[in-house]
């Protein structure tokens, strides 16, 4: 068990979810700070001298400060000894969880869900925001395609036929669609995946923020279903 362990997170920012429930799920002790992104807490000069590139999450172990999701899962596997796969399953979860925190968020983020409610991430000429989000939503469907037919098929309950890492963290930037009442109808295989996840040790403490921010958006506009 790492000494000193501290996360630098936000509640509003998917990729902290993935690291805070890989802890949870390895009980892992760990204090919390919680960083108000919306008020550019991430921006300090103060976070700067612990990450330059004022992302999150951040993760404090005696000194040594690591940023970015994957590369604290790995840095956590060593230091808490936590076994890993067989090797071959265990490329797949660290490329997935690479292509999630990465190429995924990018698309499902920034591309389409954030320029639609978060006025700084928005072009400020709308025909430009309008083509973004246009370019966004095709290749979060190509994105969703992959996970359907490529790692979802034959009624596989998850992504590499056991659980994993993987899938918690693919889960947990897939479901940022939902601030923007995404329909998932097409993929059902998808749909039935993520009824699972939110079914796992630890989801709905973590996602605690962002479900409730998808309820309230839900009864705004009179409906009920999550997906």
């Amino acid at each position: 068990m790492p000494d000193d362990l501290k996360i630098y997170a936000s509640c509003v920012v998917a990729p902290c979810r993935p690291v805070l429930l890989f802890l949870k799920e390895n009980g892992v002790e760990y204090s919390y700070v919680e960083i108000n992104v919306l008020q550019n807490e991430h921006l300090t000069p103060e976070f700067l001298e612990k990450n330059p590139k004022h992302t999150l999450p951040v993760i404090e172990h005696n000194g040594l400060y690591i940023s970015e999701a994957p590369a604290i899962i790995n840095h956590l596997h060593d230091t808490c000894k936590i076994p890993r796969l067989s090797k071959e399953v265990q490329s797949q979860v660290d490329q997935l969880v690479s292509w999630s925190c990465e190429q995924l968020h990018w698309n499902v983020g920034f591309s389409y869900v954030y320029p639609q409610i978060y006025s700084e991430f928005a072009l400020e000429d709308s025909i430009s925001n309008n083509k973004l989000i246009e370019t966004g939503i095709k290749k979060i469907c190509e994105d969703l395609d992959t996970l359907e037919k490529s790692y979802l098929h034959s009624n596989k309950s998850w992504l590499l036929g056991v659980r994993t890492t993987a899938d918690f963290t693919v889960a947990s930037i897939v479901v940022v669609l939902e601030l923007v009442n995404f329909d998932f109808k097409m993929w059902p295989n998808v749909i039935s995946w993520l009824e699972r996840v939110r079914n796992l040790p630890h989801w709905g403490e973590v996602h605690k923020f962002h479900d409730d921010v998808v309820r309230q958006i839900r009864e705004q506009n009179g409906s009920s279903d999550y997906l």
